[in-house]
Parts: structure tokens; sequence; C-alpha cells
């Protein structure tokens, strides 16, 4: 009975221990799924403005510039650090641009609007054989691909990687000299 008596204090010391980390778990895994849990940071893409200053079919000029704006949003309580932003135009398959945004960071539950200017390389897209069958009629399709890629990281622990790409169908009326776009995105979460 004895024996007893010394280890009753033993036993309410490691039972509110074993109490306190119970109730602090629950309240880290509640915080974690409410608050702190790493969200996806959302992209949208859109093309602001085309230019066409010059179009000529003989001999081939395109002065053709693509203002793209690319506005992401970090809903983390965390920073969003993204790797480079790459724009790439393409004419029916063959990439003819290309801008590039530097890398950086969005801080916590900020957005930041990047722009990207993409002109085109005439001399590559007068050697798609598409090119002069299109610029006949007048009408030339372009597609623009946005990407960006990048981690959030919550608490120093959690960290959740997202990709992002846009791509803007771009149909250029050369006679015209203006131009019409669509985009859609897609969201890839985790790596």
């Amino acid at each position: 009975m004895a024996k007893m008596k010394r280890n009753k204090p033993a036993l309410i010391c490691c039972g509110v221990l074993v109490s306190v980390i119970v109730v602090l778990a629950i309240v880290f895994v509640a915080l974690y799924f409410s608050v702190f849990r790493p969200r996806s940071p959302k992209v949208v893409a859109t093309v602001v403005g085309t230019s066409v200053s010059a179009f000529n079919v003989f001999p081939p000029v395109l002065n053709l510039t693509v203002h793209v704006s690319v506005a992401v949003e970090n809903p983390n309580y965390a920073s969003f650090r993204y790797g480079d932003v790459v724009t790439v135009l393409r004419y029916h398959g063959d990439a003819v641009g290309q801008s590039v945004v530097p890398a950086g960071e969005i801080g916590a539950r900020a957005t930041e609007t990047m722009g990207a200017t993409v002109e085109v390389d005439t001399i590559r897209l007068a050697l798609i054989p598409y090119f002069f069958p299109d610029a006949a009629v007048g009408v030339l399709p372009f597609e623009t691909t946005t990407a960006v890629a990048g981690k959030a990281t919550v608490l120093g622990t959690f960290k959740i990687g997202a990709r992002s790409e846009v791509v803007c169908e771009v149909t250029v009326f050369g006679l015209m000299r203006n131009a019409t776009s669509e985009c859609t995105s897609t969201v890839h979460i985790g790596r």
C-alpha cells in the first residue's frame, strides 16, 4: 500500500503530461487544417494587348507584340517563391517568340502582377510552311503559353509546390491589324 502512495504523484504527473500533449496535438492539427494549411496560389494570365505595327506577305514582315499580364495571388500565411515566369509564343506548334520574367517572391496573403512582352521572330515565322497561306488569307493563329512554378513553406516545415500554366489562343487579323484572344488556365498542386 505504501508503494502505491509513492507512485500516485508520478501517475498523476504522467497523466497530466499526456493530457497536455494530446491537447497541444489537437490544437496544432486544428490550426494546420484551418489557418496554416498550405493552399495553392491562384494564377490568372490574360493577353492584355496585341499590337500589329506592320504586316506584309512579300517580303514577309510581321511586327507583332503580345502583352501578357500574369497575376499570382498567394492565399498562404507564408511567402510563395516562384521560378522564372516563361511566356512562349507559338505558331502552328513552333516557337516564334519568348519572354522571361525573373524569379521572385510574393509575400504572405498578397497578390503580384507581372507583365511579359513577347515579340515575334519574323524570320523564324517566315520559315514555317503555314505562314504564306495564312498570311494570304490575313488570319494568323498563335498560341501563348505562360508557366509559373514555385513553393510555399508554412511554419518552416510544411511545403506545397504549385505549378500553373495558362494557354491563350491568339488570332491575329493582319489586314485589320488587330487580334483576339481566349485563355484557359490549369493548376497542378504538389510535385
